[in-house]
């Protein structure tokens, strides 16, 4: 695991800490801060299908009081950094990642997690970007294992979840997205800070290329929104799609799709009530989820 060890302070600091556990979750060990990519303002790490163990890390991300303003000239070249493993994290080869972002689109506000790969083993990774003419969630993708990313598409933006009914308040359109089980791709996106804020959905019948129209997440029997920061999806070996997201006055919350497609949910299970709003979520084997919640200055696993 790799968690940010400093304030959030939109890039004015950075840091990442590390842990490690060899038996699912149940204990973990430190390891040393900074690694493998050091004074990242966040990083992750995703298990490619051969094996690989892919970081990403940003090193700067730009400041929110000059949304619109800032262009891709503004960018340093180390903005944005990976390693690889081929050893199950015990050595790391890095080097520097790149990310085109059209003029039309301003420039990536954020790279998020996760990486994922397609059959053909290209991968895939959501971002959000700030531009003159608005803010977009997108779908960028690499054929060269993470250094060179470029778009592939918008799935949304601000103003069409406000359109389909969202009061969209923040500029961080935190997106996730999924292949699911029916072969579709499917994305959600944050629209703001408050308990109330509804995720949004939007689903790909063309391996991310286009996007239907946004609508909200409504879980269980009754369809009730589904709100929080932050949202995560995972598919399971065993087909279920999970969906996890959280909020300091909304609980962190797991929801459950259990034909894989995301199209139906079940109702929310509270994970834990003493969460912040940026949980994380990985598969941890065929039938099982491995959760990490921050609180209190610690990080819960679930």
């Amino acid at each position: 695991i790799f968690y940010p060890n400093h304030p959030d302070d939109f890039g004015g600091s950075g840091g990442m800490g590390s842990g490690i556990s060899e038996d699912g979750g149940a204990t973990w060990k430190a390891q040393p801060d900074d690694w493998p990519l050091p004074k990242m303002v966040d990083a992750w790490a995703d298990r490619l299908w051969n094996g690989d163990l892919l970081a990403f890390g940003i090193h700067w991300v730009p400041d929110p009081k000059k949304r619109g303003l800032t262009t891709a000239k503004d960018v340093p070249a180390d903005a944005y950094s990976i390693a690889t493993s081929k050893d199950a994290g015990h050595t790391w080869v890095t080097e520097r990642a790149v990310i085109d972002c059209p003029p039309e689109f301003g420039i990536i506000a954020r790279p998020l997690p996760h990486i994922f790969e397609d059959e053909r083993g290209a991968l895939f990774m959501p971002a959000y970007s700030w531009g003159k003419h608005g803010n977009h969630a997108l779908l960028l993708t690499s054929p060269d294992r993470g250094r060179h990313w470029t778009l592939l598409s918008s799935i949304t933006t601000a103003a069409a979840m406000v359109k389909a009914g969202a009061s969209v308040t923040t500029p961080w359109l935190e997106t996730t997205v999924a292949i699911t089980k029916d072969g579709s791709w499917l994305a959600i996106m944050r629209t703001g800070s408050n308990a109330a804020a509804v995720l949004m959905s939007a689903r790909s019948l063309d391996h991310g290329k286009t996007w239907s129209a946004p609508e909200k997440v409504l879980a269980g029997p009754q369809r009730r929104p589904v709100a929080g920061k932050l949202p995560t999806l995972k598919l399971l070996p065993n087909g279920v799609l999970a969906l996890l997201t959280a909020h300091t006055k909304n609980h962190c919350r797991l929801i459950a799709s259990s034909d894989g497609t995301g199209r139906e949910w079940s109702e929310a299970h509270i994970i834990t009530s003493l969460a912040g709003g940026n949980a994380g979520m990985t598969v941890a084997d065929r039938d099982s989820l491995l959760i990490v919640t921050p609180a209190n200055r610690r990080i819960d696993a679930w």
